[in-house]
């Protein structure tokens, strides 16, 4: 303790609550709330913006796919299956197959369909575009609202506030249930998917080495974008909910937990989902590769024809399977939104005194934002938000930015010297060399390959959008690339105009203004005046 205050790092003046007419922001009750949190979710200023333009954009359309999820737990109640036969109102028998016809009937409907100029679809896809979707041809043919989505996104919505509007003490509740219970389904799922038969055609697929596919760039791109999305990484999100902890709550432990946890769940949920593929190759006669379909509505389709194939407990599964994709949907809603709010609530602390309104208001305004995406258009527009809005070009620039002000701005004897006030531990010296230079450079390289083998966004038929629909794209893509020179700009040339430019340009990496300051300046400073990591003070 004694130690602590001679630095000017009281844990006292972090855990009194502050003083003014705000309330304090809550903190977490228990000491694994926030790990659980991260496990759940994994699933300088104008850095800052661009991690909340990113959540932003993910935001928009996360209750969109949970009111997909939501319907087909609905369907998945039913003795047969909507999805499984061509003749319902929504199919178009001409080119409508099953999986299920005899080899005759199979080329009778192949030759239709030929005729007509009209590729065959499954059932299942008939289903997702005709009856959920009501999917129109053309991004710019919104067609009306689907109610049913419609209201489904209601309901998910009202879930995340509910889950919120009491603070995070009691969102915590609600956040180690959607932490513990996939881990319950994943089980499930998974003992089920190794009884079929062909599950291990899935399994040796899934474990195969392909050395070949390294040698290419796009492997490299998607593995490194996916660390992102998989972690957290660059939402903003993690420092949100980061931010609730006590001021020595262990965040190493939790990080190094974090990485373990989410790293064997993905491996552990692959199993479970190649289990079920390589179930489908058999049944299909296809390869494994010619089964998966890109893009955000795979499970919506690959799921559903494997329901309909399970020898028993068919709408047991379904509704297992649909239900878990709802409750991990939910659940890394709630911790975008919970970081989000929590960054407007820092930039205006009087909204902790009507959190209940705000935070309505502020679901309330992304309700209202995803609208175009639950219109006959919207899995289109959902599209496009997904690929370029939240993609891997803004992720990587960001968190290569995030990085170097990390690693360059505050500087690694800081954070070392930090960590150690915190919770005790020394960072060792290799961790320098990772932040500085290492992380970097992988960030950047990858950005650059994304850049240089970019290709245009496609309906889920594989054609084109129209051009206007991707450059629509890239300006979603801008809004957080943009806001990190563009707010480094207006520091330089706006701000502190006393200072000369390299005094401004000192201050806003966050290099102190004089050369003879140091850490032990900063440790000799009355508590109250000290800023924590905050050389520009």
């Amino acid at each position: 303790m004694e130690r602590s205050k001679e630095n000017g790092l009281d844990p006292k003046m972090h855990d009194e609550p502050p003083h003014g007419d705000a309330p304090e922001r809550g903190q977490w009750s228990g000491k694994f709330d926030f790990l659980m949190s991260m496990i759940a979710y994994a699933v300088g200023l104008g850095v800052g913006i661009g991690n909340v333009v990113i959540s932003f954009m993910c935001i928009a359309y996360f209750c969109v796919i949970v009111s997909w999820a939501l319907y087909y737990v609905i369907a998945s109640f039913n003795f047969t299956f909507p999805w499984e036969t061509c003749a319902n109102y929504w199919n178009n028998r001409t080119n409508c197959i099953t999986g299920k016809e005899t080899i005759q009937e199979l080329a009778r409907i192949k030759a239709s369909a030929l005729r007509l100029k009209l590729t065959t679809q499954t059932s299942v896809e008939q289903y997702w575009e005709n009856r959920v979707l009501q999917q129109s041809d053309d991004i710019a043919e919104f067609g009306g609202i689907q109610w049913e989505l419609f209201g489904l996104m209601v309901v998910a919505w009202l879930i995340v506030y509910f889950a919120l509007w009491k603070g995070i003490t009691e969102a915590r509740k609600f956040v180690y249930f959607c932490a513990l219970f996939p881990y319950f389904l994943i089980a499930v799922l998974l003992i089920r998917g190794l009884t079929l038969p062909g599950a291990g055609t899935g399994i040796y697929y899934y474990l195969k080495p392909n050395i070949t596919r390294l040698m290419g760039t796009q492997v490299w791109m998607d593995a490194g974008t996916q660390v992102f999305y998989s972690y957290g990484v660059g939402f903003g999100t993690l420092i949100a909910l980061g931010s609730h902890n006590k001021f020595h709550h262990n965040c190493v432990r939790d990080a190094i937990a974090m990485c373990f946890i989410n790293g064997s769940t993905s491996i552990l949920a692959g199993f479970a989902i190649f289990s079920v593929l390589g179930y489908m190759s058999v049944t299909a006669g296809k390869d494994i590769a010619d089964i998966v379909k890109p893009g955000v509505g795979l499970a919506f389709l690959v799921y559903p024809e494997v329901a309909s194939n399970l020898p028993v407990m068919r709408q047991f599964f379904a509704v297992l399977f649909f239900l878990m994709i709802t409750i991990l949907g939910l659940d890394s809603q709630v911790c975008m939104v919970e970081g989000l709010f929590t960054a407007i609530e820092d930039r205006f602390p009087i909204l902790r005194r009507h959190k209940k309104t705000s935070l309505g208001l502020t679901c309330l305004f992304f309700f209202l934002l995803s609208i175009p995406m639950v219109t006959k258009s919207g899995a289109h527009w959902l599209t496009i938000v997904d690929a370029y809005g939240a993609s891997g070009y803004a992720l990587l620039f960001v968190v290569f930015w995030e990085v170097v002000g990390i690693a360059h701005g505050i500087g690694m004897e800081k954070i070392r010297i930090a960590v150690k006030e915190m919770v005790g531990i020394t960072l060792p010296k290799g961790i320098d060399y990772l932040l500085k230079f290492v992380t970097p450079s992988i960030c950047m390289i990858l950005f650059i390959m994304c850049l240089v083998y970019y290709t245009p966004a496609k309906y889920s038929n594989g054609d084109d959008f129209p051009l206007w629909a991707n450059v629509f794209g890239w300006l979603l893509s801008s809004c957080s690339i943009l806001v990190i020179p563009g707010y480094a700009l207006y520091y330089l040339l706006f701000t502190n105009r006393h200072l000369t430019f390299w005094q401004r340009l000192q201050k806003g990496s966050g290099r102190a203004l004089h050369a003879d300051r140091t850490i032990n300046d900063n440790r000799s400073r009355n508590p109250e005046e000290m800023k924590f990591i905050d050389s520009r003070s």
